[in-house]
């Protein structure tokens, strides 16, 4: 299940969303931030449905990873935003701290991926559902690894690390 099929959320069924201040220039995106920021309206903005990016989502949110979090338009669904990693075309990052946010986003990450494992469930796609609920449990354990203290920002306390965990 991949975007390339196009994402479940044009089909009209339930998917994950999370909320995003955007600046938009007539049908561009300008800006995105986590906080309220000048001339942005709050918007709900879906999560990817592939693996590779509900994956980094997740790192990000449980503080495994520094990356930075993007939005992008949905390819040919008009107004509709989705969250990326960065690379992706016409991508805009989200600005500000990540952390208000970071459970909603690793809880509605993990939802994602159960929304894809109960789509496999029901097409009779038994290794495919255990695969995703697999994705999900992983999500899961990594976050409650990072309440523990195994988060990137808190073997580094704070600062820039060079890749090195304590």
């Amino acid at each position: 299940m991949g975007e390339e099929i196009g994402h479940p959320a044009l089909t009209g069924g339930p998917w994950p969303v999370i909320g995003v201040r955007v600046r938009r220039e007539g049908h561009s995106l300008r800006a995105a931030s986590w906080r309220p920021a000048p001339y942005a309206a709050a918007e709900d903005v879906l999560l990817p449905c592939t693996w590779p990016e509900l994956e980094g989502l997740a790192r990000i949110a449980a503080g495994q990873s520094r990356a930075r979090v993007y939005v992008r338009g949905l390819d040919d669904a008009g107004p509709l935003l989705v969250l990326c990693l960065r690379g992706a075309p016409g991508a805009v990052r989200v600005d500000g701290p990540l952390s208000p946010v970071a459970e909603t986003l690793t809880a509605r990450a993990r939802a994602a991926v159960l929304r894809v494992a109960a789509v496999h469930r029901e097409a009779a796609r038994a290794e495919e559902a255990q695969v995703w609920r697999a994705r999900a449990r992983q999500i899961l354990n990594d976050r409650r690894a990072a309440r523990r203290g195994r988060s990137v920002r808190t073997a580094s306390a704070g600062l820039p690390s060079l890749g090195q965990r304590r």
